[in-house]
């Protein structure tokens, strides 16, 4: 209707209406344009309101579960102070189930704690760009790239996995360790490793790389957990 208008007061010559009608038309599409601008801030907004929160409970989450990871990697770490003790004291325990106990504990594995899915999501699609806040974009690459360095810790002391070493040589299965409870943290019901105490005392260097593994894998959960706890701090700050 404007256009029309428009076209008719310029074959009339009639340039004030032109003038007008052309003002008219410009700042119509301008405020269409602001228009569609603060729509899309405010969904950007409200998205990345939706992403904030996620992170925030799933990083709460993570908190947690590396809290119990950083107790468990110092329980292995016990494990092999207090074999070691029994080994320097030279006397075998008259109950052969507490040596038994201590091999069977002796063979946890620490693993990478892999990130929330919420920040996994925001990597695949290149989200980070939709967080405004710079100090939070940081903390959430730190984390990334600390979690990363779990590339070398990953699998098992040599003292375990190879057969032909000293420790490996001075223990075997029992006969029942079919047996063993499944049920991650209790102690074994029945005896799963039997053991040649004499070997056991030889291989007693292998304990400092069972220490060495155990101890690398609190540090980088610890680390890990730093850098949670660096996200949660810059979210807290953004909400």
């Amino acid at each position: 209707m404007i256009l029309q208008r428009l076209a008719t007061a310029i074959r009339k010559q009639d340039w004030f209406t032109v003038v007008i009608e052309t003002l008219i038309v410009v700042f119509g599409v301008y405020l269409g344009i602001q228009l569609g601008n603060f729509n899309a801030a405010q969904n950007a907004k409200a998205e990345e309101a939706r992403i904030i929160e996620r992170l925030t409970e799933d990083f709460q989450k993570q908190e947690e579960i590396l809290i119990r990871r950083v107790e468990m990697a110092q329980g292995f770490l016990q494990t092999v102070d207090d074999l070691q003790r029994l080994i320097i004291a030279g006397e075998e325990p008259d109950d052969s189930k507490v040596v038994s106990d201590l091999l069977y504990r002796l063979t946890g594995t620490l693993t990478r704690e892999a990130p929330p899915a919420s920040y996994e999501e925001l990597v695949s699609s290149g989200g980070f760009s939709q967080l405004s806040d710079a100090g939070l974009r940081a903390a959430l690459s730190n984390y990334g790239q600390t979690n990363e360095l779990w590339a070398y810790v990953e699998g098992q002391p040599l003292a375990l996995i190879d057969p032909n070493s000293a420790l490996a040589q001075s223990m075997w299965l029992s006969e029942d360790f079919m047996a063993v409870t499944e049920t991650i943290g209790e102690q074994p019901r029945v005896v799963v490793f039997e053991y040649d105490w004499e070997k056991l005392k030889a291989a007693r260097p292998a304990l400092v790389g069972m220490a060495a593994y155990f101890i690398t894998g609190r540090v980088r959960h610890e680390r890990d957990l730093a850098a949670v706890r660096i996200v949660l701090s810059a979210l807290e700050a953004v909400e």
